[in-house]
């Protein structure tokens, strides 16, 4: 039954965060708490003492309950408080100050508690439903006119009896009193909820800022992994074919080589062809040789960690160029790299390890007797920076570009 009535009216609340989705259960409890209460007082009176006043204003509170509660299942926790709070100041007023005017005892006089402790009772309803200063300040006056106009039906059914009087003043400024304490404490408790909220709130923003801070570096890792595997299995497939040219040539020229060693009536010019065979395997293993190195060297580009930082081009390249030095002399070859070329973004080893590459091939794969020229120019452009190696060297036909160029 209490699940079914919590799904009711807390519904409108579902989609709310969890601090408000409590807040909104602990109103729904103080509500029901209060309609109880007054349905009691109704019975009792209507059983004990069924004096007409009593009986329409519990009869009100009743009424005022189920309005609120009919505000809170729209989802109007402000209207809910307010309907609520003004029927219980409507009721406990009828109670004490009204019901006051018709009846009269030797302790008059400590009634006026009563009227406290039912202000008590409110400010706790107010606290559950309000976090505002100022609205504390407007119920807690209120509350001193409520007070102060029971103490003046008091002082008339006392009448010109004086030692009753002052004893009524004495209790008047005690209750009072507890008023300004009670709304001191209610204030400062107002304070700490707020800042205990407001707190929960920032901490739940950074929360959910780094959870969505690592969701998208999971997400990029997840990215950066998936287009690696893609990459290094294209890479693997195109070079595949590569691999197995110099086993091929391997394991064709062994065989000859096998059926020379058998002839041992091998002429010395059969013998010279020999050792020519004995020199395509040793090529053929180089070529195995760099090709692995290059699947090794692309492999660990794609699993290495990226460190980004301010890069200085130029330099860059002259140390590429120093690296290079052996290879451009041996060649003849000659270098210009544009003068503006400007800082960078990125990471070093890799930048460095493309142009080392894209300039040493360029003096590798050069025209035979041209001294290989290579131009090292740059541009930006609206997508970025664009920097270009060309050279004079021997090119790359534009049927093999997929098949060289796809893997990267």
């Amino acid at each position: 039954m209490w699940k079914k009535a919590q799904n009711y009216f807390l519904e409108r609340f579902r989609q709310k965060n969890k601090a408000e989705i409590l807040k909104a259960y602990y109103l729904l409890l103080s509500t029901l708490t209060v309609l109880s209460f007054f349905v009691f007082l109704f019975i009792s009176h209507l059983i004990v003492w069924p004096l007409p006043i009593y009986v329409i204003s519990d009869f009100l509170g009743i009424m005022g309950c189920l309005f609120a509660l009919h505000e809170f299942r729209k989802g109007n926790l402000e209207t809910a408080g307010k309907v609520l709070m003004g029927f219980v100041i409507l009721v406990f007023s009828v109670h004490c100050i009204v019901g006051d005017l018709f009846h009269h005892d030797p302790a008059m006089r400590y009634r006026i508690y009563v009227t406290l402790v039912c202000i008590y009772g409110t400010f706790f309803i107010f606290i559950s439903f309000f976090r505002s200063i100022r609205q504390l300040i407007y119920i807690t006056i209120v509350f001193i006119i409520i007070l102060t106009a029971h103490f003046g039906v008091i002082l008339h059914q006392i009448g010109s009896n004086r030692q009753m009087a002052y004893f009524a003043f004495e209790h008047y400024g005690t209750a009072l009193a507890g008023i300004f304490a009670a709304a001191l404490i209610s204030g400062l408790l107002i304070t700490l909820i707020e800042t205990l909220y407001t707190q929960a709130l920032q901490q739940g923003e950074v929360i959910l800022r780094q959870n969505e801070e690592l969701k998208q570096t999971i997400d990029e890792q997840t990215r950066f992994l998936v287009s690696s595997n893609e990459s290094l299995k294209e890479f693997a497939y195109l070079t595949s074919h590569d691999l197995r040219e110099p086993l091929r040539n391997i394991s064709g020229f062994i065989t000859l080589i096998k059926k020379k060693c058998n002839d041992t009536s091998m002429p010395e010019d059969k013998k010279k062809d020999v050792g020519e065979y004995f020199e395509y395997v040793q090529q053929s293993v180089q070529q195995m040789e760099e090709l692995i190195k290059d699947i090794k060297d692309y492999s660990a580009i794609n699993v290495l960690e990226k460190n980004f930082g301010p890069i200085a081009m130029r330099e860059l390249i002259h140390q590429a160029w120093d690296t290079l030095e052996s290879d451009i002399t041996r060649t003849s070859a000659t270098i210009h790299i544009q003068p503006d070329i400007p800082i960078v973004n990125g990471d070093k080893t890799l930048l460095y390890s493309l142009m080392l590459n894209l300039i040493s091939n360029a003096i590798k794969y050069q025209k035979p007797g041209v001294p290989p020229e290579i131009i090292v120019n740059y541009e930006h452009t609206p997508e970025g920076h664009v920097f270009a190696v060309r050279d004079n060297g021997i090119g790359i036909p534009a049927e093999y570009y997929d098949k060289i160029f796809y893997a990267f």
